[in-house]
């Protein structure tokens, strides 16, 4: 596929032109190591580097046009155009040169601080039981018709983003269903992108490192529902959880098409009229414009029950029958490192969860959930990654002790920090709890307490060595990940391999 540069350029915002507008372009790229012959180059301007620097490595590997905020160095080999936001420049050249995919299917963006992930899974399943050919753009991959690629971000780059669209498009896809994270939506990820509907779950600390407040978060989070950035249907649906103060704040800007949810709000137009959050999973009751709904889901606590609502909410916006909603979530057992159960022998009579949590927020509504289903203790294991929103550690340490009755605090992914220095800021949240702290890790504290140990695998070796019959083992924070980021590396780990080769090795019976 070739395009010429005018083509690509049409409605783009150019403050300066130099060479052949006329010029074959062969595709579009943002990171010069991935440039091909007859490539446009975008130099985005980034937190650590600037794109700008690798112009001449772009130029020497053929690319024949510059797009840059900014150009130090003269060049003669390629054309070049200058614009004011390179971001959106490349979001803007992607939806062109792939001719605006996104207006072929229905589009649906899921935003929010937790639930993302579940949320598209269930809606997947929903829409694949209506006969529909579904793609999914989020965390743990982008996968439609027998295709998966590895998710390096949430939301992929625009050009990324458009390009697997364009490839969706030609395997007749019908729906896609996409986590819109705030950063792809602050950084115009999405820009052009034509969505039918969006789902918003809930808004709770996170990524203050790149907002800066609460406030900042959430109005990068309410562009999904304006057409600041992304480009809204016409007749576009908004999902709002109702129970959630950000979702009641977005829902007076909403004047039309808004499918509200709740679970206690009669006022919504869908809500819960029975809950049943047993061990074995939901059992629930709901309300809807069309009648009552039943739905069997083998997830578990009142935090899926959240995920199960959006995702029904959703589908009943859309239109989707009753049938194939509760089809649909009733299939679903599991998604990847969110509430999973790791396999342990029963005669342990232990069980063991590992979860993706990593805000205050989500860690006190998976801990909730255990805590309703623990005979004995519930211990926890957690850390805070590196070089991320530190005003956060504290807050879980908190949540951890108040709802833990014994805490391990260790490593998640440390990137540059030290790892011990991240958990002296998780430990005062602890301390403002009152937990005890335990030196002596050899043995098993009598009472409720909390300790330290930095290596991760070891954190939940000693987790598993304490845990007695009874007992529910919480591992935090990485849940489907399979690495572990030390410095700038990253290297293999996961908590679920850790859990099985120690249960392989030990000989202690329970």
């Amino acid at each position: 596929m070739t395009k010429s540069l005018a083509t690509l350029i049409e409605g783009l915002e150019v403050h300066e032109s130099r060479g052949d507008m006329q010029t074959p372009v062969s595709g579009i790229a943002y990171d010069s190591r991935r440039v091909e012959a007859g490539n446009v180059f975008v130099a985005l301007s980034g937190t650590h580097v600037d794109g700008a620097d690798f112009i001449p490595d772009a130029i020497r590997r053929g690319a024949r046009v510059v797009v840059a905020e900014n150009a130090s160095n003269s060049f003669s080999q390629a054309s070049f155009l200058r614009v004011p936001d390179s971001r959106r420049a490349l979001a803007k050249l992607a939806l062109n040169f792939y001719e605006n995919p996104s207006a072929h299917f229905q589009l649906i963006g899921v935003t929010g601080t937790n639930g993302k992930t579940t949320t598209t899974y269930l809606l997947e399943s929903i829409l694949k039981k209506a006969g529909c050919l579904v793609g999914v753009v989020g965390t743990l991959g982008y996968r439609w018709a027998d295709k998966r690629k590895t998710a390096p971000m949430t939301t992929p780059e625009s050009s990324d983003l458009q390009r697997f669209f364009s490839e969706m498009n030609e395997d007749r896809v019908t729906h896609v269903i996409m986590e819109v994270s705030s950063h792809a939506l602050a950084l115009r990820r999405v820009e052009g992108c034509l969505f039918d509907v969006g789902v918003f779950t809930n808004l709770s600390q996170d990524h203050l490192d790149f907002h800066a407040t609460m406030q900042g978060y959430f109005s990068a989070k309410t562009l999904l529902f304006r057409d600041d950035v992304s480009t809204r249907a016409d007749d576009f649906v908004s999902v709002i959880n109702i129970d959630d103060p950000y979702g009641r704040r977005l829902r007076e800007e909403i004047k039309e098409n808004l499918w509200s949810y709740s679970t206690t709000d009669r006022e919504a137009r869908v809500w819960v009229k029975r809950a049943g959050l047993e061990h074995s999973g939901i059992q629930t009751t709901l309300a809807t414009p069309h009648g009552d709904l039943e739905i069997a889901s083998p997830l578990l606590g009142r935090l899926n029950l959240y995920n199960l609502l959006a995702a029904a909410t959703t589908a009943l916006g859309l239109g989707v029958s009753r049938e194939a909603i509760s089809e649909g979530l009733h299939d679903v057992a599991l998604v990847d490192g969110r509430l999973q159960r790791v396999p342990v022998p029963p005669e342990w009579g232990v069980e063991v969860v590992v979860d993706y949590a990593h805000t205050p927020d989500a860690m006190e509504k998976a801990l909730s959930c255990l805590k309703e289903m623990t005979r004995g203790r519930l211990i926890v294991v957690f850390g805070c990654g590196g070089d991320r929103d530190r005003a956060k550690r504290p807050l879980m340490g908190k949540v951890a002790a108040r709802l833990g009755d014994l805490v391990i605090l260790t490593s998640d992914n440390p990137r540059s920090e030290v790892p011990a220095a991240i958990v002296q800021e998780i430990e005062p949240g602890v301390k403002t709890i009152g937990l005890p702290f335990h030196g002596q890790i050899e043995r098993a504290p009598e009472g409720k307490a909390y300790t330290i140990e930095v290596d991760r695998k070891q954190a939940i070796e000693l987790a598993l060595s304490w845990a007695t019959s009874g007992d529910v083992v919480f591992i935090g924070g990485k849940g489907h990940e399979t690495y572990q980021i030390i410095g700038a590396r990253a290297f293999p780990f996961d908590d679920r391999v850790v859990v099985q080769d120690y249960l392989l090795r030990s000989k202690r019976p329970l």
